[in-house]
C-alpha cells in the first residue's frame, strides 16, 4: 500500500525546478486547449458556401442535385400550420359519476357542526367553556380546513338563536345552502377556466368513450361562474351578507367539477394531428437543375436549396464528421501557428510568459464564444453586431500594446467569420470598428477615456454598415436596424472592457501605463511623505524621472514605467532622511560614524523601501525598482573610508555593497545610470557641457565595466542614444547656472552612496 501511495505522488509531482511562467510543455497545453476550445464552435458542414436570401441573384455556377431529395417547407410557414393543428383539436374531459357525492358530503358536514354545537351548548350550560372546551378540539380541527374560528362562532350564535342582526335561523342556512348546491346548478362543470379553451367544442369521454358534447361552450360553466350563480342564489335565501360569505366558504369547499381535462389525451390528440401535416411541398429529382447561374432566388429556390443542405448534412457519415473536424482543427491550427510566430519574432516577452498567453487565450474564446452564441440566438435582429470583438482590442491595447492588438483584431475577426460559417460581412464590419477603438486608447492617460472609444466605433460601425448596405442593396429598414445594433454594440464595449481590465490587471498582475500614470500622481501617500519627510530625495527623484523618460523614448522602452520608477525607487529614505546627503542642510551625521554602521544605514533604505513599497501595494515592476536600481554596487565612500581607517588591514568589500540583484529590464538598468549621473553631476563645479558629457561617459563606462548592465538588455547603441539623451537634459538644468553662495556649500560632495 505504501508502494502504490509512493507511486501516486511521484506521479502528480512535478519536476524539480518546474516553472509554468516558462514552462514549454505548460505553452504547449494552453495552445492545444484553445485549438480544440474553437475548433469545437465551428459551424457543422455547409456544403453551399455562398450567402442566398430571396430576392439576391445566385452568383455561382448552375446547382445540379447529385440525388432526390424532398422540398421541405418554410420553418416559420410549418411551425404556423402545426399551431393551427393546435387550436383545432377539441380538449377531453372525462366525466365523473357524482352519484350525489356533494349533496351527501354537505349532510355529513352539517351533521358534524351540529353535534358540534349541541355539545358546546351543554358545555357551557355546565360553565365548562362552550366552543373553547378542550373537548372540542378535535372535532373543530376536522372542520377547520373549511371555516375559520370566527366562522364556526358566527354559526354557533346562529344556532343558539342568539344573533339578533339576523332573522334566518340555522336550520334555513342549512336548507339554503343544500338547495343551492342542487345537482342541475353543477352539471357540466369544468374545472379549468373556460377563458383557457381553445376550441369551441369540448369532447367528453364516458364510460371510456368519446361523444361530442356541444358545438360551443355555452352548455359549460366553470368553477368561477359556479360559484357565482350560487352566490345569487344565496342571496336570495340567505339576505345577510355576512352568512352569505359563510355559506359560499362551505359550498367552495364541497362542490367538485363533474367535467376533469385530461391533457394526456388531449395532447395525443394534438400529436396525432400534427403528424398528419407533410413537412414538405415536392421533390427534386436527382440530375435537376437547383438554380441557375445568374438566376433571382424567389422563395421556392431559397426552399429547395435549404432542403438541398439539409439533406446533405443527413447523409454525412462519421468518417465524413471526422475528416470535417480535422479540418476545422487545421484552420484553427494555422492561425495559432501565424499567432504563436508573431509573438516569438515580434513580441517575444509574451510568447515567454505563459501567464499572458493565458491571457490572450481566454480573450479570443471569449469573443469566439460570443460569435457561437449568436448562432444560437433565434431572433429576427442582426445579433451578430453584438460580438464585441472590439472588447478585446480595447484590452490588448491598453494591456500590451497597439501593435499586437491589431494583430490579434484580425485573428480574432477570421475566427468570427469562420465560426458564423464563412460571414465575413460581420469580420468587416468589426474589423472597422475595432481599428478606430484601437485608435481611440492607444495613448489613454487615464480610465475614464476608454469611454471615448464609443464615438470612434460608433464611426466605424456606421460607415462600414452603410458601405455593405448599400452595395448589396438592401432594404432601409434593415440597414436602420444594423446600425442600430452596431451602436449598442459601441456603448456597450467599452463598458464591458473597463470592468474587465480592472479583472485582468488583478488576475494576472498586469502593470498597464493606466496604472503607472494613477501612481504618478503626486498625491499618493508614499509620494507625498517623501516629498515631506525627504524634500531633496524627492527633487532628486523627479529630475531622474525626466531623464529615465527622455532615455526610455529614446530606445523604445517604456518611458512611463522608467519615469513612475524613479519616483518611487528611494521611498525607503522617508524612514531615515537625514542620514542621506541630499537632504542634509547643515550638518553630516555620518561624521561621526564607524563606516560599517554607515553602510548599513544607507543600505537599509533598499528593504525598508521594498517593505513599504509592498505595504502599500505596489506593483512588482514598479518594486523591483528599488533593489535594482542599485544593483550590487559599492558604496565607495564609506568602504574607501574603512579601509582608511584600517590602514594596512584587508578590508573586505562584501559587506560594502548592495545586495542587488542587478537591474533585468531595460527600464531598470536606464534608472540605474540616472541615479548616478544626476547625482554626480550635480557636484561638478563649474559644470559646462564638456564636463558634463564627461562625467556621463565615466559613469556609463564604469557601471558596464563593473557588470552591472549584464543582465538588462541594453546594447552599446541603447547606452549611446541614453547618453545623448541624459546630456541634452542636463546640460539645459546645469550649462550657465547662476551660483549662489550657499549652493556651493549644499553641493560640498558628490552622492556616491
Amino acid at each position: 500500500m505504501a508502494s502504490i501511495n509512493e507511486n501516486r505522488n511521484n506521479f502528480f509531482h512535478l519536476p524539480e525546478g518546474f516553472n509554468f511562467k516558462t514552462s514549454k510543455t505548460a505553452k504547449l497545453i494552453i495552445g492545444i486547449i484553445t485549438i480544440i476550445i474553437i475548433s469545437l464552435m465551428l459551424p457543422s458542414y455547409k456544403n453551399i458556401d455562398t450567402e442566398y436570401e430571396v430576392g439576391t441573384i445566385w452568383s455561382k455556377e448552375d446547382l445540379i442535385a447529385p440525388f432526390s431529395f424532398p422540398i421541405y417547407k418554410d420553418e416559420a410557414d410549418y411551425e404556423k400550420e402545426k399551431q393551427e393543428a393546435r387550436q383545432s383539436v377539441n380538449p377531453v374531459f372525462d366525466e365523473q359519476n357524482k352519484n350525489n357525492t356533494t349533496a351527501d358530503s354537505l349532510s355529513i358536514f352539517f351533521r358534524s357542526l351540529s353535534n358540534i354545537f349541541r355539545d358546546a351548548s351543554e358545555l357551557e350550560k355546565n360553565n365548562q367553556g362552550g366552543l373553547k372546551s378542550s373537548r372540542l378540539e378535535k372535532p373543530l380541527a376536522e372542520i377547520s380546513a373549511v371555516l375559520s374560528p370566527e366562522d364556526v362562532t358566527w354559526l354557533y350564535l346562529l344556532y343558539k338563536k342568539e344573533n339578533s342582526n339576523t332573522t334566518i335561523t340555522f336550520d334555513a342556512f342549512r336548507n339554503a345552502v343544500e338547495n343551492a348546491a342542487q345537482e342541475n346548478y353543477y352539471n357540466n362543470v369544468i374545472n379549468i377556466s373556460k377563458d383557457s379553451l381553445r376550441s369551441s367544442r369540448l369532447s367528453v369521454k364516458k364510460e371510456n368513450v368519446k361523444v361530442q358534447l356541444s358545438e360551443d361552450k355555452s352548455n359549460v360553466i366553470d368553477k368561477k361562474e359556479l360559484m357565482n350563480m350560487m352566490s345569487e342564489r344565496l342571496r336570495n335565501s340567505v339576505k345577510d351578507s355576512a352568512y352569505t360569505v359563510i355559506a359560499k366558504k362551505i359550498l367552495s369547499a364541497f362542490v367538485r367539477e363533474n367535467l376533469i381535462y385530461n391533457k394526456e389525451l388531449t395532447d395525443l390528440e394534438i400529436q396525432n394531428k400534427i403528424e398528419k401535416i407533410p413537412n414538405t411541398i415536392g421533390i427534386v429529382k436527382g440530375n435537376e437543375r437547383i438554380v441557375s447561374k445568374h438566376d433571382p432566388i424567389n422563395k421556392n429556390t431559397k426552399l429547395k436549396l435549404d432542403s438541398y443542405k439539409k439533406v446533405r448534412v443527413e447523409k454525412l457519415g462519421v468518417e465524413d464528421y471526422f475528416v470535417q473536424y480535422i479540418g476545422k482543427v487545421l484552420t484553427v491550427l494555422i492561425l495559432a501557428l501565424l499567432t504563436a510566430f508573431f509573438l516569438y519574432y515580434i513580441r517575444k516577452n509574451i510568447y515567454d510568459n505563459n501567464n499572458m498567453l493565458i491571457l490572450l487565450s481566454s480573450l479570443i474564446i471569449l469573443v469566439c464564444f460570443l460569435a457561437f452564441i449568436s448562432l444560437k440566438i433565434t431572433v429576427n435582429a442582426p445579433v451578430e453586431y453584438l460580438i464585441f470583438v472590439s472588447v478585446a482590442s480595447i484590452l490588448l491595447t491598453i494591456l500590451f500594446d497597439s501593435r499586437l492588438s491589431f494583430y490579434m483584431t484580425i485573428i480574432n475577426c477570421f475566427l468570427v467569420a469562420s465560426i458564423r460559417g464563412g460571414d465575413y460581412t460581420i469580420a468587416f464590419v468589426s474589423f472597422c470598428g475595432c481599428v478606430l477603438a484601437i485608435f481611440s486608447v492607444q495613448n489613454i492617460k487615464n480610465r475614464s477615456q476608454i469611454f471615448r472609444s464609443v464615438y470612434f466605433m460608433l464611426i466605424g460601425y456606421s460607415i462600414s454598415i452603410l458601405a455593405v448596405g448599400l452595395d448589396k442593396t438592401e432594404d432601409t429598414s434593415k440597414i436602420l436596424l444594423q446600425l442600430l445594433f452596431g451602436g449598442i454594440n459601441s456603448m456597450l464595449s467599452p463598458i464591458i472592457a473597463y470592468g474587465l481590465l480592472i479583472f485582468y490587471e488583478r488576475t494576472f498582475k498586469i502593470t498597464t501605463d493606466l496604472t503607472l500614470l494613477e501612481l504618478s500622481d503626486f498625491n499618493h501617500p508614499l509620494l507625498k511623505e517623501l516629498s515631506s519627510k525627504a524634500p531633496g530625495t524627492f527633487h532628486h527623484s523627479i529630475v531622474m524621472g525626466n531623464l529615465s523618460e527622455a532615455a526610455a523614448e529614446a530606445i523604445g522602452a517604456n518611458s512611463t514605467l522608467a519615469r513612475v520608477g524613479c519616483y518611487y525607487h528611494d521611498i525607503g529614505k522617508t524612514l531615515k532622511p537625514q542620514y542621506f546627503i541630499e537632504n542634509q542642510l547643515d550638518h553630516n551625521k555620518h561624521e561621526n560614524l564607524n563606516p560599517n554602521i554607515s553602510t548599513k544605514l544607507i543600505i537599509s533604505h533598499v528593504k525598508d523601501g521594498i517593505e513599504l513599497a509592498k505595504k502599500y501595494n505596489l506593483p512588482q515592476e514598479i518594486v523591483d525598482f528599488i533593489p535594482m536600481h542599485h544593483g550590487t554596487t559599492l558604496v565607495s565612500y564609506f568602504f574607501h573610508k574603512a579601509k582608511f581607517n584600517a590602514k594596512s588591514e584587508e578590508i573586505s568589500d562584501y559587506i560594502y555593497r548592495y545586495p542587488g540583484p542587478k537591474p533585468q529590464t531595460k527600464e531598470t538598468g536606464i534608472v540605474m545610470l540616472a541615479d548616478a549621473i544626476e547625482a554626480s553631476t550635480r557636484a561638478i563645479e563649474e559644470p559646462t557641457p564638456q564636463k558634463i558629457e564627461n562625467r556621463i561617459d565615466d559613469v556609463i563606462k564604469a557601471r558596464f565595466m563593473e557588470g552591472e548592465l549584464d543582465e538588462c538588455e541594453l546594447t552599446f547603441k541603447d547606452l549611446t542614444k541614453i547618453k545623448q539623451a541624459f546630456i541634452k537634459i542636463l546640460v539645459g538644468i546645469h550649462h550657465h547656472r547662476i551660483k549662489y553662495p550657499e549652493q556651493k556649500k549644499l553641493e560640498f560632495k558628490s552622492k556616491v552612496y
